[in-house]
């Protein structure tokens, strides 16, 4: 995603919707995985954290924030997005019911632990500005 598009008024619109979209489809998704067992149950807690989180960043966005709260929260909302596209990826194609190969499930797997350090990041950050 270019920075242009997430610096403009309906970029961020854009954004908002698509990220309300993913969130309300986590109830709709029962394995955003084909992996098995603890895994599966790894990528669906992880995935529902991060589309929490990000509807948090989004909330706080509409408050009052020093224009450095604002980029700390938008430079780890970017690289959030980055580590955890893979997982989205794969909820998207689960939600649509494609097939989706071992090789490209493999990828997922190994970008869990990119994806769960951005959620972490994220939520430290969130407890900071908000306190």
């Amino acid at each position: 995603m270019s920075l242009w598009f997430h610096s403009t008024a309906l970029g961020g619109f854009l954004l908002r919707i698509l990220f309300i979209l993913l969130l309300t489809s986590c109830s709709y998704i029962q394995k955003p995985l084909e992996l098995k067992g603890e895994v599966i149950e790894y990528a669906q807690t992880l995935y529902k954290r991060q589309n929490q989180v990000t509807l948090e960043v989004m909330m706080l966005l509409e408050e009052e924030l020093t224009l450095a709260e604002e980029e700390r929260l938008s430079d780890a909302e970017l690289q959030l997005h980055d580590k955890c596209q893979l997982l989205n990826e794969m909820a998207v194609y689960e939600a649509s019911g494609e097939e989706v190969s071992y090789y490209f499930q493999g990828q997922v797997q190994r970008s869990f632990k990119g994806c769960d350090e951005s959620v972490k990041n994220l939520e430290s950050i969130l407890k900071q500005i908000s306190k």
